[in-house]
């Protein structure tokens, strides 16, 4: 174990007496937080800013929920251009048609780099 896990670790115990008011309201904080009571009083002491983890993990989830969606849309659309090119190679569908198509995959590829983008510059 490194040095700095060791003073970190947490091996010391500190018996605290609070009102049940003030028990109520740290177990409430908490909650909402999504953390501990101990991390809330450590945050407290320390002046460190209490960090919302259910919004974290709520935006973590919708992030990977869109990701998985935009995956099965990727696979289709793969799937897809696979059929146009061999419908365009047995000259089953028109240049015109074809080059629509492939406007559309553009527009689509567009759109999924700009929430890349978006994701990238507002949750990492």
């Amino acid at each position: 174990m490194k040095k700095n896990d060791e003073l970190n670790k947490r091996s010391q115990r500190l018996h605290l007496r609070l009102s049940s008011p003030k028990k109520v309201e740290l177990k409430k904080l908490a909650t909402e937080l999504g953390v501990t009571m101990t991390e809330v009083i450590e945050r407290k002491i320390g002046d460190m800013p209490l960090v919302d983890n259910k919004l974290k993990k709520e935006q973590f989830a919708s992030v990977y929920a869109l990701c998985k969606e935009i995956n099965y849309i990727g696979k289709n659309i793969n799937q897809l251009t696979i059929a146009i090119r061999q419908i365009r190679s047995d000259k089953k569908i028109e240049d015109g048609e074809f080059s629509m198509l492939v406007h559309e995959l553009e527009k689509y590829n567009e759109k999924r780099n700009e929430i890349s983008e978006l994701l990238g510059k507002n949750l990492f």
